[in-house]
């Protein structure tokens, strides 16, 4: 069959027209991933990247038209709902017998609800999307039911939403090819610009899902697996001899869990004289770096570590279940300052039973730990989290708008998706915008960035 993936445009608001001066643009690595899978198994995948090839929804529908596609596929994540149902929509004046699948983050933590919301939407996908995308188009191809295929929600002849079980997680990531990038204009893509040193820089995924429980994260709890080593060392050549990467983003949610295998890839990387030709940066957990094992990633080229910090008191960190400690926290940062590692703190403002002295506790606790670059966010109760369900229990998230979700509220026009109770958007809007303020516009931050820069 012949399939079409679109990620969806941004609106035309504050971060669109930020995001066309600085970025971020990453490569839309879970399309990629099903593209590559379909056409190994001899369908016909291709992907449209409508924000970063600056499409608009006039312009879809005459490709679409163009190409007579048969099935259109388009990633759904929370801040992006309203584009990805505008999408399906349009899909379907265009001809009604084009199927619309919708898969990500919002229909795996929202099944049901993303079906019965729009009747535009054919078949929602549950969680990883390979082989449920794999095995909806052969059921699509075939004529044969649905009901069959574990990990999808849909409307059966008689209107009624049928949600099927669960799909097992993909154990053997390497089953999966590496993403065939050509798919898609790579020349197109930047990190935020305090992301990278060097351009060309791209992002890969080495490793799926985190076993820990904090109460904001979506992949809470969800089964760790790995790429090979070998696997990883391939994508890491292909990014540097096909596209020319000078540095790779590894985005996986904690890179470092597993120790050894994290220790056995940073020998890989300088066996194969990798850490020569590129750097890089992970993301992962305070509790997981030790003396050694950030020496063994400085040696390998990793120049950057992202650690989530949340909040700067125990309580706020208890609250969350974050399962650390202030002192872990601090830690990490001094042994990454001592070992040569810059280091980006995210944080949150606005936490369930926080207030606002915390909060300012909070900043004044990321400015003693001294990070690089820190990011100040407003906590937003996504769905399926466990601090979303929780606040729909209890009653304090009653109505949503999914076109309020996203966490840079204090620099947008739109009102905040959830406040407690006894605090405003307006005080958090006003903490976050001081929060980046006091922490930036300080003399040794600026000097610090002005001794970093590589290339003015």
């Amino acid at each position: 069959m012949k399939i079409l993936l679109v990620m969806p445009s941004m609106d035309n608001g504050y971060w669109r027209k930020l995001g066309k001066k600085v970025g971020p643009r990453s490569e839309p690595l879970s399309l990629l991933y099903i593209a590559t899978y379909l056409n190994k198994n001899k369908h016909t995948a291709d992907i449209l990247d409508c924000e970063a090839e600056g499409i608009s929804l006039q312009e879809l529908e005459k490709h679409i038209k163009d190409k007579k596609y048969e099935v259109v596929g388009v990633a759904m994540l929370t801040p992006l709902y309203s584009q990805s149902v505008n999408i399906c929509r349009k899909v379907k004046e265009i001809n009604p017998k084009i199927k619309t699948i919708v898969g990500g983050s919002h229909p795996t933590l929202r099944p049901k609800g993303t079906i019965e919301d729009e009747v535009s939407i054919d078949i929602a996908v549950v969680g990883e999307a390979e082989c449920t995308f794999l095995e909806v188009i052969q059921a699509l191809e075939t004529r044969k039911e649905l009901k069959n295929i574990k990990g999808i929600v849909f409307r059966d002849l008689d209107k009624k939403v049928i949600v099927t079980p669960e799909r097992e997680k993909i154990e053997n990531l390497d089953m999966l090819p590496i993403p065939d990038r050509s798919l898609i204009k790579m020349h197109l893509y930047r990190p935020s610009i305090s992301y990278y040193k060097r351009l060309p820089a791209y992002t890969i995924i080495t490793t799926r899902g985190c076993p820990y429980r904090c109460t904001f994260c979506a992949t809470a709890k969800t089964g760790y697996r790995m790429h090979s080593i070998e696997r990883v060392i391939a994508e890491m050549k292909i990014l540097i001899e096909q596209y020319g990467a000078k540095e790779i983003l590894i985005r996986d949610d904690t890179f470092t869990l597993n120790r050894k295998r994290t220790i056995d890839l940073c020998k890989a990387i300088i066996a194969e004289g990798i850490n020569k030709r590129v750097k890089w940066d992970c993301i992962t957990r305070v509790n997981l770096v030790d003396k050694e094992l950030l020496q063994e990633l400085k040696e390998a080229g990793c120049w950057g570590i992202h650690f989530g910090v949340e909040g700067g008191t125990q309580k706020l960190i208890d609250s969350i279940k974050k399962d650390t400690k202030i002192e872990t926290i601090e830690n990490a940062f001094k042994l990454c300052k001592e070992a040569g590692i810059n280091t980006r703190a995210y944080c949150m403002l606005g936490m369930p039973g926080s207030t606002k002295e915390e909060d300012l506790e909070t900043i004044a606790f990321v400015k003693k730990i001294d990070p690089d670059w820190a990011q100040f966010t407003i906590c937003t109760p996504y769905p399926g989290t466990t601090m979303y369900n929780d606040l729909i229990e209890k009653k304090e998230l009653e109505s949503v708008d999914w076109d309020k979700y996203q966490t840079w509220g204090g620099f947008s026009e739109s009102a905040l998706p959830w406040v407690q109770k006894g605090r405003s958007s307006d005080e958090l809007k006003e903490l976050q915008r001081y929060a980046m303020k006091s922490f930036y516009f300080r003399p040794k931050i600026i000097m610090r960035k002005i001794r970093g820069i590589d290339n003015y």
